[in-house]
């Protein structure tokens, strides 16, 4: 009778689960107020869960492999089992074997692989093992051997033993004829190779480690530099006095802190303006008022009884009173205009505040006032205080009257020119002597001629100022015993509040001169031009 050997579908390989322990809670410490530790500590958590994960994903690979290895060689020692059945079937006239002579022989003829042990149960009980003793007796085990006899179905299995950790198949066999139930139990061991794994993965731990020593000893260094701006911000922070407000942050990359860097120069750079105003306007307050002060503490000193001394002592007193007022108001408006939040800027019809302007200096002083402006002018729009820029032109309409006689001609104009518009006032006066051409602009600074007018000579400096903070200048054009032209030369397109105040470059002047229109002044008379 023809032994048939009963076998199933092929063994699938059992999905063993991966036990991952729970990682170790992080908890936020407090007390680290150096953000040069928090950031190297960060740094360093964050690659050491990074080696972490590495480590564990590769362990779990090389494991993977290694079953997939051995399943391989299972399914190869099944495939020969599977072989030999066939090859080994008896013929007709051969007398009929049964489950256990078919183990016989299939131990006689298969030879394991290295590290592998071929086992035989019959009936749920041991009945052959190959012939080389293998690291652990698996027949002497009776859980191994109760596990291995349930097998209803070829599968693959994971079981410890005496010598480790081992892979194995069963296969159960069933012979016609034999009523016997038997299994077959091909088992591998695999310590070695997992111990080889185990080998590795603690070598990656080590190099980890160091690799971890390693970061933060350069993390240490980078985060020092990194953070160097804001060492020197807190420094320079700490060093800021109301006497010294020089220092300064270096900026050398474009990133976030340089940028905040560079936004803390800014702000400096605002507060010793700020400071430097208040102390110039303090001295400059100290300075020209202690001379009127003076003068009427002397006059109320000798004051006497006599009624027309008395009368004269109060009109010097008021006088220098009046004088105290014009200085302080002076004083004020150039304090005011050096300040960042002084403008209140909006768009200018360019010929209409030169027209404006022209009206209101007509009345400053009986001069032959002109208007130098081309009926064709199109209409230029400045971005700027309409308020401030007035005021500037009326103030050198008023330096030009003070520098010249009766019915004597003065000039209002004004043009656009590459994107500037240049806004003067000429007058037909002496002009400036040229030792005084140099300090004109600065503050109590008087022409000749003036220093009798009772002013603090702080217009031609209110002027500059007013200039400074369109982001534009003032120019004399000179000629002695000529006159003097003073031009305002300002932007015409809007700056950014925050870019730096500069001076434009210096423009050509007008190739061509505009056509003239007259205006009489109160109390003027018509003079041949």
């Amino acid at each position: 009778m023809t032994a048939a050997v009963a076998t199933t579908d092929e063994p699938q390989p059992q999905e063993q689960p991966q036990q991952v322990g729970a990682g170790p809670s992080l908890f936020r410490r407090r007390g680290f107020r150096s953000i040069r530790l928090r950031l190297l500590l960060r740094m360093l958590l964050l690659v050491g869960l990074t080696i972490g994960l590495i480590t564990v994903v590769e362990s779990f690979i090389l494991s993977a492999r290694l079953n997939e290895h051995v399943d391989a060689e299972l399914a190869h020692e099944i495939g020969e089992f599977r072989n030999f059945v066939k090859g080994h079937r008896p013929s007709a006239d051969q007398p009929r074997s049964g489950v256990r002579e078919l183990f016989v022989s299939v131990l006689q003829n298969q030879v394991p692989d290295r590290h592998q042990t071929l086992l035989t149960l019959v009936d749920g009980a041991p009945f052959r093992r190959t012939a080389v003793e293998p690291p652990a007796r698996l027949d002497i085990d009776p859980a191994l051997v109760a596990e291995f006899a349930a097998a209803a179905r070829p599968a693959y299995g994971d079981a410890p033993t005496a010598a480790g950790h081992i892979r194995y198949v069963t296969v159960p066999v069933t012979v016609e004829g034999d009523p016997a139930h038997g299994v077959l139990v091909i088992a591998t061991f695999t310590e070695n190779e997992r111990a080889e794994i185990s080998h590795t993965i603690r070598m990656e731990m080590l190099l980890g480690l160091s690799a971890l020593f390693l970061a933060a000893g350069v993390g240490w260094v980078f985060a020092g530099r990194l953070i160097a701006p804001l060492v020197l911000l807190r420094d320079t922070a700490r060093s800021i006095s109301e006497t010294d407000l020089t220092a300064r942050i270096p900026v050398r990359d474009e990133d976030e802190i340089s940028q905040l860097a560079t936004t803390f120069n800014a702000m400096l750079d605002r507060i010793e303006e700020s400071f430097a105003t208040k102390r110039q306007f303090m001295d400059d307050a100290g300075h020209e008022l202690r001379t009127p002060i003076t003068i009427i503490l002397g006059h109320l000193e000798l004051l006497d009884d006599d009624p027309v001394a008395r009368r004269r002592t109060v009109d010097v007193a008021i006088d220098e009173l009046h004088r105290m007022n014009r200085i302080v108001e002076e004083l004020l408006m150039l304090a005011q205009a050096r300040r960042p939040d002084a403008l209140h800027p909006g768009d200018i019809v360019l010929p209409e505040l030169i027209e404006e302007v022209y009206v209101k200096a007509s009345a400053l002083a009986p001069r032959r006032w002109l208007l130098e402006l081309a009926d064709d002018t199109p209409p230029w729009v400045l971005h700027g205080d309409r308020q401030l820029l007035t005021q500037a032109l009326i103030q050198l309409a008023q330096n030009a009257a003070q520098h010249t006689k009766d019915h004597e001609r003065i000039w209002i104009g004004g043009r656009a020119h590459d994107g500037v518009a240049e806004l003067w006032v000429r007058d037909s006066g002496p002009g400036v002597a040229p030792a005084e051409q140099d300090r004109i602009f600065e503050r109590f600074a008087r022409g000749g001629r003036a220093r009798g007018s009772g002013g603090a000579g702080l217009g031609l400096a209110i002027v500059k100022a007013i200039a400074e903070a369109h982001y534009g200048k003032v120019t004399l054009d000179n000629r002695p015993g000529h006159g003097a032209t003073f031009t305002l030369k300002i932007p015409l397109h809007k700056v950014p509040c925050d870019q730096q105040r500069t001076l434009p470059p210096t423009f050509s002047s007008p190739k061509t001169k505009p056509k003239s229109r007259p205006l009489w002044g109160r109390g003027s008379a018509p003079t041949a031009s």
